[in-house]
């Protein structure tokens, strides 16, 4: 019996199986289960149990699996790299600003868009965000440090 590597794959069910375990745990022992109704952990922690299970059976499947560990390339991670700098951002700059900003990376250094292009897409997507979520539907979007410093 060949020994084989373990894959970078079988690292998502065991982060969710460990997260399902801390949502059981701390939903029973802080909120309960049932207490002649359902508490406010009840929900929570059957969706937990579910995602244990599923999360225990893919690990299973993973583990018995003979595909070749996956290969990352470039723009996969950029992706990823991009909703972190995003989240960041939302702390800094505000979620508006750097969600344009993100765009405005991803059109010139991804992409490798015109200015023109570039401009009329960020144009359009900041009158769009502004226009429909912020005047109309009146949504309060984190607006960063720099808001609070003004």
């Amino acid at each position: 019996m060949e020994k084989r590597k373990v894959n970078s794959r079988i690292l998502v069910p065991i982060i969710t199986a460990i997260i399902a375990i801390v949502f059981i745990v701390v939903g029973l022992q802080d909120f309960g289960f049932w207490e002649g109704q359902p508490t406010a952990a009840f929900f929570p922690i059957i969706i937990a149990v579910v995602l244990l299970a599923t999360s225990l059976l893919c690990l299973v499947q993973m583990l018995r699996s003979n595909e070749d560990a996956p290969v990352y390339n470039r723009n996969e991670l950029m992706v990823i790299l991009g909703g972190g700098g995003i989240i960041i951002g939302c702390y800094i700059i505000g979620l508006i600003a750097s969600c344009l900003l993100y765009l405005l990376l991803w059109l010139k250094v991804i992409e490798k868009a015109t200015w023109k292009a570039t401009i009329i897409i960020e144009v359009f997507m900041a009158a769009l965000i502004l226009g429909v979520f912020v005047f109309w539907m009146q949504v309060q979007f984190p607006v960063g440090l720099f808001a609070y410093l003004m």
